[in-house]
């Protein structure tokens, strides 16, 4: 137990890193646009999970839960690549 709380919380952490998306020709007139378009883009591929009591997941969801967020990141971050910015 004390392990799956030591990685949430490392999960929890990184998702307070910043960083942003940048053009690579420099020109980042659209990346509000391209943001939230590969942001709702991961979230239908990936909505997430959530969890039979809505105030606490059960031991055998934590698994289900980190990997919801791990696939929704991986596919934001693909396209955003695909659209052409680089994260920094």
């Amino acid at each position: 137990m004390k392990k799956i709380i030591t990685i949430m919380f490392l999960i929890l952490l990184s998702g307070c890193a910043t960083g942003t998306y940048t053009s690579r020709d420099g020109d980042n007139s659209n990346l509000n646009h391209d943001t939230m378009y590969c942001k709702s883009l991961a979230r239908s591929k990936h909505p997430g999970y959530i969890c039979k009591n809505p105030l606490m997941c059960a031991p055998e969801e934590f698994n289900i839960v980190i990997n919801e967020l791990t696939q929704y990141e991986a596919v934001f971050q693909n396209c955003m690549l695909r659209k052409g910015y680089n994260y920094n």
